[in-house]
């Protein structure tokens, strides 16, 4: 499989997994429109997660969204990856829910704006003719537009505290993030015989993905990883699967319908 093809096949794959995570922020006005497109086929899947029920309105309309958590509901045994979490009472205190009102929008649109700055700052680049991008956002990360991705989907994950968290929220946080990664990886393989010397000064100057790391910590780093590029994939994969195992083994058994939550 192509490198072009493998990006595109990761990247929707990330989306579509995460995209309930992201309709739990903004379930009313994205299945208004989706309603809108998708035909009513969806009566025929089996109960899906949704936030809220409203009893006059199809079920079909609240499961659109969900085609990637489908499986989780057809495999004996996984549906409670789609249930929400029990959260231990430090999380559900007066206190903590107002802390956590007050940042999750600044870290959502502070996020999505980061992303679409640097994104707007790499066209602005191509459209000059200039072909290793430097400067504003890519002098504090390589990937900036990652980064605010990851920020983005986060703060989303925010809004879903403290009753609505569920554990396959967590998990496609994770997945999208070892995806991205995984991508940026690939772009920097490519970048190093397109620039060799070049890329290598700015790489080792600019931290990967974490703003203000010290560039003498990716050194002590590198022999860790300055192997060949299958053995930094299993790396990397098996670091995103003890991280699947501990978010399934913490929340298993630590879930509950919302609608059948007595309060």
């Amino acid at each position: 499989m192509k490198n072009g093809l493998k990006r595109k096949v990761a990247t929707t794959f990330s989306w579509i997994f995460i995209l309930p995570t992201i309709s739990s922020t903004f379930w009313l006005p994205m299945w208004i429109a989706l309603t809108l497109v998708f035909p009513t086929i969806f009566n025929y899947f089996p109960e899906t997660p949704n936030p809220i029920r409203i009893p006059w309105i199809p079920q079909w309309f609240f499961r659109i969204l969900y085609v990637a958590w489908i499986p989780l509901t057809l495999i004996p045994g996984s549906d409670w990856i789609t249930e929400f979490l029990y959260l231990p009472l430090i999380w559900t205190n007066s206190l903590t829910c107002l802390f956590i009102e007050l940042i999750r929008p600044w870290i959502l649109v502070g996020g999505f704006l980061l992303f679409l700055a640097s994104l707007l700052q790499l066209l602005w680049a191509r459209f000059r003719g200039e072909e290793l991008v430097t400067g504003c956002f890519y002098s504090l990360v390589r990937h900036p537009q990652y980064l605010g991705i990851f920020i983005w989907i986060f703060g989303h994950l925010l809004y879903s505290l403290p009753f609505h968290l569920r554990p396959a929220d967590l998990w496609a946080w994770v997945t999208l993030v070892f995806v991205y990664i995984a991508l940026a990886r690939n772009e920097e393989r490519s970048l190093e015989k397109r620039f060799g010397q070049k890329f290598e000064e700015y790489r080792r100057e600019v931290p990967f993905l974490v703003p203000f790391v010290p560039s003498t910590v990716p050194e002590r780093l590198r022999p860790f990883f300055a192997q060949e590029e299958r053995h930094r994939f299993l790396i990397l994969a098996s670091v995103y699967i003890v991280i699947t195992v501990l978010i399934l083994g913490l929340t298993y058994g630590r879930t509950y319908l919302y609608w059948e939550k007595e309060f």
